[in-house]
């Protein structure tokens, strides 16, 4: 068997099933659905300052990863792999920065296993694979994280500037949710005096002079009221809304969402309480902790706020799993059976409920042939755990199992086609209706709930050209569509005619002014 030292030669090759997928895609609705469609109006309107709504200024939020998706649009072409490209290289960047901080606090050693692990928390996998600003965000800090720990190490001007450099990209991308990393790394920065470093500040200003330059274009066009409403997102977020969940939240969540690594990373935490070593105690310890109290006490809770620290739990697993691996007793024998004997069983068990129908999913055909593979690969390789002997065999067999099946995962199209039926039927309408060059209206003022707000933002991304949205049908031109979800009344019945109504797009329907 080969070496799993010897992955290093060609470590790079090893994240291509899991990092690229070349099959159609579509979005979900939120958030990644409502950020393609604002970079759609920045390419549209050429206004690449502010992010915009249906033809109207809209500021909850900064305009980082729209602007981005734009930009990738404009160079690759308005697809959606450009859509996805941003999140992707933030994606390797995240990857190779793990692989990096590995090897800079531990050692050289099995430093390719921590970047695999990371790429297997399906809360990563599947964030890596979403239009979304929070793999940015997570690879931003991750950057810090590494060059913060290079300042100390090596003390090198370059390094200091890089150190505090990501603060404003960082806020650029996720404003106040910045402030949670500085707190939980400025003791280590007090501490080796990297705070008071002249190119640390150096760095902080020029990362900050893009966010700085934004705000200042933004309060002389639009004022600052419109500005304020930064201010005003923060203030609904820390308050009670949609979102806001139990303090213990992320105590259930979290693992759920890192399974089947979680007992490892947990054993990987308790073994750095006791280190020596002020590094690993610092970033596998108390920094994540720290991140995880400071989320807890906001009110606004979900699953994607604890990606940022997703790089340090990896390492943290690998501990974990060298640590349960080398010791005998009684509480490592019990992980052991756990996960090499419970959880494959556990597996193979979903398989049969899937394939006889005690279990409901949502698949189609291809999927759940993907589904049943993954699984059962999944299964018998953690299972032939026990039938290995030397440490690196053990390693192997560890990595190999989450590995496969989320690359199976990831090429099957779930984490990429999110919304095929929806997109199947908007591919036939455009193509049956010959509607490729017709601008189309939504009437946007009938988005009222969550269902019809969230299903427009798709269908609307489906459509070759749209319109800035009307407040009602009375408005349209004559031989013009829009999608509404109005009842077409008895007496206008012949001045509209209902081009669709599939229960697809529910509850919208394009219809054309005659």
């Amino acid at each position: 068997m080969e070496s799993v030292k010897n992955i290093k030669n060609f470590w790079p090759l090893i994240f291509l099933p899991l990092l690229l997928y070349l099959g159609d895609r579509s979005l979900i609705s939120t958030d990644e659905g409502y950020y393609a469609l604002q970079a759609r109006w920045i390419l549209e309107t050429g206004n690449w300052l502010i992010p915009q709504w249906w033809g109207e200024v809209t500021f909850d939020r900064t305009i980082g990863i729209q602007f981005l998706i734009a930009l990738s649009q404009k160079v690759f072409g308005k697809n959606e792999f450009s859509i996805s490209l941003p999140t992707s290289l933030a994606a390797i960047i995240n990857i190779y920065l793990t692989y990096k901080i590995h090897r800079e606090i531990l050692d050289k050693k099995y430093s390719i296993i921590s970047p695999i692990i990371l790429s297997t928390f399906f809360l990563w996998i599947n964030y890596a694979h979403m239009a979304t600003q929070d793999m940015i965000f997570s690879s931003m800090i991750t950057f810090g994280i590494y060059y913060s720990l290079k300042s100390k190490i090596q003390k090198k001007n370059i390094y200091f500037f890089f150190s505090g450099f990501w603060i404003g990209l960082a806020i650029m991308m996720k404003t106040y949710m910045t402030v949670l990393p500085i707190i939980a790394i400025l003791p280590f920065w007090i501490e080796n005096k990297i705070i008071l470093r002249r190119y640390f500040w150096i760095g902080s200003l020029l990362g900050i002079l893009p966010f700085l330059f934004w705000s200042y274009k933004i309060i002389l066009l639009y004022g600052f009221p419109v500005y304020n409403g930064l201010y005003e997102k923060v203030l609904t977020l820390s308050g009670n809304n949609t979102f806001t969940k139990s303090t213990f939240y992320y105590l259930w969540n979290l693992p759920l969402n890192i399974f089947p690594w979680s007992i490892f990373s947990t054993v990987g935490l308790a073994i750095n309480l006791k280190t020596t070593n002020p590094n690993i105690k610092y970033f596998l310890f108390f920094y994540p902790l720290t991140i995880l109290f400071l989320l807890s006490i906001f009110s606004t809770k979900t699953p994607y706020y604890p990606i940022q620290i997703l790089p340090l739990l990896a390492i943290n697993t690998f501990l974990g799993i060298k640590t349960t691996i080398e010791n005998q007793n009684i509480i490592f024998k019990f992980i052991k059976n756990f996960h090499f004997n419970f959880i494959p069983i556990m597996f193979i068990i979903l398989v049969i409920g899937v394939r006889f129908d005690f279990i409901n999913i949502n698949l189609d055909k291809q999927q759940e042939i993907f589904l049943y593979i993954s699984f059962l690969t999944f299964s018998i390789i953690w299972y032939s755990f026990n039938f290995t002997k030397n440490l690196k065999q053990k390693l192997l067999i560890i990595i190999l199992g989450p590995y496969l099946l989320m690359s199976l995962i990831v090429q099957s199209g779930l984490l990429n086609d999110r919304s095929k039926d929806l997109r199947l039927e908007s591919e036939r309408l455009v193509k049956d209706e010959k509607l490729i060059e017709e601008k189309i209206e939504f009437v946007n003022q009938e988005a009222s709930n969550a269902e019809s707000h969230s299903k427009i933002i798709k269908i609307a991304l489906f459509m070759p050209k749209i319109g800035n949205g009307i407040d009602d049908i009375s408005f349209l031109k004559h031989n013009q569509y829009a999608w509404t979800t109005s009842e077409i009344i008895l007496e206008k019945e012949a001045e509209y005619e209902i081009i669709t109504k599939s229960k697809i797009f529910k509850p919208w329907k394009l219809i054309k002014k005659i």
